[in-house]
């Protein structure tokens, strides 16, 4: 049983993006006689290092999925990572220029109706379910703040807005030795169904609603992953954008089989993450702020740095010289203006728990500091009251 047509039903784009002038990411789709294969691979290092690492590692994950057996599918997919590990790590020690370089990794395979996959680093695999109008995350970032979500440190609003968001906690070529995350239950698609794979150029450009609205939109895949690389790049485009987009097809199943790790983003609801309904407005977005691009790109290439030591991802659009306090504030979201301890402040609530507390963004418009945290609604609509945030001064310095 066939069900993905790669005449038709495949995409796969990579874009240097706004700031880099190289592009370090490396993806490939493959035929081979173990299934389909979509590989996606993010470099670090540097120019040389990052392009190579990423090379290396698509390289060598194809080369062991064409001419290795394939017996227990998800253990397969964890030596294919592991031999692409030690071939960058063997290069990095035989050539001093590339010391420390490295690269994320993502890699599904398709065997007849069922997909299996694995990853390691925060490129991302995510599954649209159309019959839900949802999408999924299906691979969880080995990244400093995720760790932290998933001790319950920081919110995942919080973990957006971190300045310890690009530092992830593995990668392949590091070291000797790599333990690649495999799904825990395979994908079982249907009619109908997208999977999607990207870089973070793309997920951390974008939100996820934004995502969604797109293949929802869009039927034809490569429109739609160029219209996914645009948005990333009205995001900010600050890295490389790698997608890769798999319609699935004659599955014979009505609705999927499928292991989340979150609970979706859904057209049905009309919510997202932020509490706010979503409204269809990427095809304005992308035409009206294309024509910026181009001066942005100029105005961020001077600031051009390596993966790990790049500023911030924010939500907006914005040269190095914009206030801090502005770089946070969610776009679409409607501040409540009010005063706090005689201070003119405006809050933006991006998610509701319950009638009298929500997580949110509270900015002290006079000093334009700004805290990011939880909130408890005053009486009689006065504003809101700080109850466990995190502050930081105008210039987006921690207020200890």
């Amino acid at each position: 049983m066939k069900i993905v047509n790669f005449d038709n039903d495949v995409c796969a784009l990579t874009d240097k993006g706004l700031v880099r002038s190289h592009n370090e990411d490396s993806n490939r789709v493959e035929e081979t006689r173990n299934g389909s294969l979509f590989v996606v691979c993010d470099g670090m290092g540097g120019h040389v290092g990052g392009a190579t690492a990423s090379r290396i590692g698509v390289d060598s994950v194809c080369e062991y999925v064409m001419n290795s057996e394939c017996a227990l599918p998800s253990q397969f997919l964890e030596n294919a990572l592991q031999y692409a590990n030690k071939k960058i790590f063997e290069k990095a020690c035989s050539d001093p220029g590339l010391k420390g370089m490295g690269t994320t990794g993502c890699v599904a395979l398709v065997r007849e109706d069922t997909v299996w996959y694995a990853h390691v680093g925060d490129s991302r695999i995510y599954y649209y379910n159309a019959k839900r109008q949802t999408l999924y995350r299906l691979s969880k970032d080995h990244s400093l703040v995720q760790s932290m979500v998933d001790r319950g440190e920081i919110s995942e609003f919080q973990a957006e807005h971190h300045p310890d968001k690009n530092k992830i906690l593995r990668s392949l070529g590091i070291k000797n030795t790599v333990v690649p995350e495999p799904c825990e239950k395979p994908l079982k698609p249907a009619d109908g169904d997208i999977l999607l794979i990207c870089s973070d150029g793309l997920s951390g450009m974008m939100e996820e609603k934004d995502m969604l609205e797109v293949l929802v939109s869009t039927k034809d895949l490569n429109e739609a992953g160029k219209i996914l690389v645009d948005l990333a790049k009205v995001g900010g485009g600050t890295d490389n954008i790698t997608v890769q987009l798999v319609r699935f097809s004659n599955t014979g199943r009505s609705d999927a089989d499928f292991l989340p790790k979150n609970a979706g983003v859904s057209v049905h609801s009309g919510k997202n993450h932020t509490g706010k309904k979503s409204k269809r407005v990427w095809p304005w977005i992308v035409i009206v702020l294309s024509a910026m691009m181009v001066g942005v790109g100029v105005a961020l290439l001077m600031t051009n740095k390596t993966k790990q030591q790049e500023p911030v991802v924010q939500p907006m659009v914005q040269v190095d010289d914009t206030p801090a306090y502005l770089k946070v504030i969610p776009q679409g979201v409607n501040p409540i203006k009010y005063m706090w301890n005689g201070a003119a402040c405006e809050f933006y609530a991006t998610k509701k728990l319950s009638n009298d507390k929500c997580e949110g963004v509270s900015v002290n418009v006079d000093e334009q500091s700004y805290s990011i945290g939880t909130f408890e609604k005053l009486p009689n609509n006065k504003g809101y009251r700080p109850i466990q945030v995190e502050r930081f001064k105008k210039n987006g310095e921690k207020d200890e």
